[in-house]
């Protein structure tokens, strides 16, 4: 099951999902990713915490009509920084960090030019500049008006 399917399934139970403490306690470690969103006239900026995930586990897309970002992925506590081969037992006595599978959903207020799109990371923190799409201006036309000879007919 992919993550997506996974998380729209969240709100619903069923006798199989009851059955699957493994996919319960995998569906209750998805986070909603904390994110500010800024717009400009010209465009919109997503800046979004994601600390802790490697840029390979990260991913972005530009749905619907050009007008829905989600963003997935999932920050891995790094345990190998502290403990070079064995984790040693024990317990954590204060646990405030968010870690594991995060997701988030943005509908945009306007569409967006996905050719132009552009994600960056920096210091663990994702920025989306995404430039609103602009209908291109066309030329008017200017239309010469015809006067009709006769009487207006029922």
């Amino acid at each position: 099951m992919s993550f997506l399917q996974r998380l729209k399934g969240r709100g619903v139970r069923t006798e199989q999902r009851l059955q699957s403490s493994e996919e319960e306690t995998a569906l209750d470690k998805i986070v909603q990713l904390d994110v500010d969103v800024f717009q400009t006239t010209d465009l919109i900026i997503v800046y979004a915490q994601a600390a802790g995930a490697e840029l390979s586990d990260i991913h972005v897309s530009i749905e619907g009509d050009a007008d829905v970002v989600l963003i997935e992925g999932k920050r891995l506590r790094p345990v190998h920084l502290a403990f070079a081969k064995v984790k040693p037992e024990g317990a954590f006595f204060t646990e405030e960090c968010v870690w594991g599978d995060f997701y988030r959903r943005i509908i945009l207020p306007e569409s967006v030019d996905i050719a132009h799109a552009e994600a960056k990371v920096k210091n663990g923190v994702l920025v989306l500049v995404l430039p609103l799409l602009r209908p291109e201006e066309k030329e008017k036309v200017r239309l010469k008006i015809n006067r009709v000879k006769g009487k207006p007919t029922r």
